[in-house]
């Protein structure tokens, strides 16, 4: 097939939102009003690790221009939801286990009287020990976050001998890597709007990278079936996996639902930043091992991820980063061992990279730590042991077909030859 043939392939497409966000006429979630609106605001732990004694609403039900507020005791469907394992609450009940846990919500007239609202909220904590890493979750006698305990998941990839493989290398090396957490920073933050239609269906706008995900969260909590409910994506402003969570459909819904009025809700950037998910903070231990002449025998690894508060898609994100661990590298022995655990940090779930970036930070720190024990130019320490045909990757995957690292590297090796400029990078490369 010709490349005239194709419809898209080889042809330049212009993005069929781009001319709207320019000009400024898309429509985010943040600006769709609805006549007799109200606007909502979460009142949040702010406490990592606690006892729920009491919660006080008295106050702020007394104002004048609140419309409701809501507890735990308030949810007519199921307290619980979660992306991919339903280990969230709406609103917590008996304790928190993250500063970011919801423990009321209110609608209210204004903005800034739903946040006035908030504050005139009174709950009474028992503070209780506090998890921060994943070594003290699962250091003996930690406290338990969930019933299941603290290792949401073990994972084991093995390949080869890796004892007989490090019998081989002629130059081993091990050291820990620290990644940090990151926030997505998109330019918009979580907003939405809910409301009831004459028929008894919940509708909602929201920032989504997935509505029918959404829908069948917010269903459970509201008691609705799913057909009750609908989910309409607004323009999104920036997602990166940030917004594949629930952020304020579950609230925002209840809220609508709750007072038979249009809700807008919308996290200032603080409350984003400070709740909403964010990338794991994942621990590496690893050591390799390779002959004097740059030929890679074994690899041996330990992840330890923290995904916070609740699992997300945290499980996926570590169990990847321990699969990758090995980057794009041909390494006959392997042996990887990943922890996926809860903490009472904020959650952590989908980001760009989706554990690969921090398996890159291990892989290539070592990689280039081996060259200069070899005596071999890096770039070419890389082409020398890069995936190819007929090779297979670190869980055993026969690679046939459509294996470009090794063209990649030899096309940023052809470049550096020809570049009198990076003549400097060249010595040990020809």
């Amino acid at each position: 097939m010709n490349e005239q043939e194709f419809q898209c392939v080889g042809r330049p497409l212009p993005r069929v939102d781009a001319l709207d966000k320019v000009l400024g006429r898309a429509v985010y979630a943040e600006d769709i009003s609805f006549p007799n609106m109200l606007y909502g605001k979460i009142l949040r732990a702010g406490v990592p690790h606690a006892m729920i004694e009491e919660i006080d609403v008295s106050a702020a039900e007394a104002m004048e221009g609140v419309a409701c507020v809501l507890t735990a005791r308030d949810i007519p469907g199921i307290n619980r939801y979660g992306i991919a394992f339903p280990d969230q609450k709406a609103f917590a009940e008996d304790k928190v286990i993250s500063i970011a846990d919801p423990v009321a919500a209110v609608a209210a007239e204004s903005p800034e009287l739903a946040r006035d609202a908030v504050k005139a909220i009174r709950v009474k904590y028992r503070a209780l020990p506090v998890v921060t890493n994943p070594h003290e979750a699962l250091a003996e006698g930690a406290p338990a976050l969930h019933p299941e305990g603290n290792l949401f998941q073990y994972v084991k990839i093995r390949k080869g001998d890796v004892e007989e493989g490090f019998k081989q290398a002629e130059i081993i090396l091990e050291d820990t890597f620290q990644t940090q957490v990151q926030d997505h920073t998109y330019l918009e933050t979580e907003s939405g709007v809910a409301r009831m239609d004459k028929k008894g269906n919940l509708i909602l706008w929201t920032v989504s990278q997935g509505p029918f995900r959404d829908r069948g969260q917010v269903a459970a909590v509201c008691g609705l079936p799913q057909n009750k409910v609908r989910v309409i994506r607004a323009t999104v402003g920036g997602a990166f996996g940030g917004k594949d969570d629930i952020s304020v459909q579950v609230h925002v819904a209840l809220l609508a639902q709750a007072t038979g009025r249009p809700v807008r809700l919308v996290f200032p950037r603080e409350e984003s930043l400070t709740t909403q998910t964010k990338r794991h903070a994942i621990e590496i231990w690893s050591r390799w091992g390779a002959t004097k002449d740059g030929k890679l025998c074994a690899m041996e690894g330990k992840v330890y991820g923290d995904t916070g508060a609740y699992a997300g898609l945290g499980p996926f994100v570590v169990k990847k980063c321990g699969i990758y661990l090995c980057g794009p590298y041909y390494i006959p022995n392997i042996k990887v061992d990943i922890y996926t655990t809860y903490t009472n940090n904020i959650i952590k779930s989908a980001y760009r990279g989706f554990g690969v970036l921090q398996a890159s930070v291990a892989h290539e720190a070592m990689m280039d730590e081996l060259a200069l024990k070899c005596g071999i130019h890096p770039l070419k320490f890389r082409i020398m042991n890069a995936l190819d045909v007929g090779l297979d990757t670190g869980t055993g995957q026969v690679m046939k077909e459509d294996c470009g690292i090794k063209a990649t590297l030899n096309r940023m090796r052809e470049v550096v030859l020809s570049d009198p400029t990076l003549k400097t990078h060249c010595e040990g490369l020809r």
